[in-house]
């Protein structure tokens, strides 16, 4: 059967964006670019926001550093009275930077926007944060998870997480789940006091700038091996519309859910597990 493409007619005929404002992290590449084009074709405006400008054209861009809670508080300033429809958390650094680089931008920072601009996001408004299959396993952690979610603070929060071992093993990966667990925590109490729905997408391995940096990081055999059971890395095209579909109204009774968006991985990954008896 022949592959149908995904194109921004298609995505009209469900989902309609109109001039819907939404803001994107990570606009510049990847996942974030991808994203943020489906949207403009869909009539959308897209507020980018990066260190980086994009090479393509976007309705306003701000820079920001989501690692500097000042650098995210001055970039919420540059939106104060604007009406967002959609927030898409994209931005993210990989396991090669340092620990505390990786909490702050993968966690603490992407929690301080989402709540800074929560306020200012329409009720039927969604946000949908980039999370990973390398946080799969965070229900093993739920307890102490839920527990740094509810610290609102980014002070305390960096303290507890300063206090808590786990959490420097592997920190993308915990990060990650930090995210899942997060999202998840908040999601039911948002939606019923803002009228605004939270989702996670979970891409596997995904063929960006940076998928060299997690191959080092998280093991370049058992990154090439995932790629390898699915034939070939995603792409920003393979996880974009998932992100744009969780925004959309099509998606309007989804909210707390972490989808997973991997070729296939983790079903053959299960499926292995249980070999076929010879």
């Amino acid at each position: 059967m022949s592959s149908v493409p995904f194109t921004p007619e298609k995505m009209n005929q469900t989902q309609n964006f109109g001039s819907a404002t939404v803001v994107v992290t990570g606009a510049s590449s990847g996942i974030g670019q991808r994203t943020a084009e489906l949207l403009l074709q869909a009539g959308a405006k897209v507020v980018a926001l990066d260190r980086n400008a994009p090479k393509y054209q976007v309705t306003q861009y701000i820079p920001v550093d989501l690692s500097d809670a000042a650098s995210i508080d001055a970039a919420v300033f540059r939106l104060k009275g604007e009406s967002i429809q959609g927030l898409c958390n994209i931005a993210g650094v990989p396991g090669t930077v340092p620990d505390d680089v990786v909490a702050r931008v993968n966690y603490l920072g992407l929690r301080h926007l989402t709540t800074s601009l929560l306020p200012q996001i329409s009720p039927g408004g969604a946000i949908v944060n980039i999370a990973s299959i390398a946080g799969m396993k965070w229900r093993d952690h739920s307890e102490k998870l839920v527990e740094l979610a509810r610290i609102a603070d980014w002070s305390e929060a960096q303290q507890w997480i300063a206090r808590h071992d786990f959490l420097k093993v592997e920190a993308y990966r915990r990060f990650k789940e930090a995210l899942v667990v997060w999202s998840q925590t908040m999601a039911g109490e948002w939606v019923r006091q803002y009228g605004v729905r939270m989702n996670c997408v979970s891409p596997g391995p995904v063929d960006t700038p940076i998928l060299e940096d997690f191959k080092e990081s998280l093991g370049r055999k058992g990154v090439n091996d995932l790629i390898d059971m699915t034939g070939r890395a995603g792409t920003p095209a393979d996880i974009a519309p998932a992100v744009v579909f969780l925004l959309s109204d099509a998606a309007k009774w989804v909210v707390g859910v972490d989808l997973t968006v991997d070729g296939g991985l983790n079903s053959m990954r299960f499926a292995a597990t249980y070999p076929v008896a010879t």
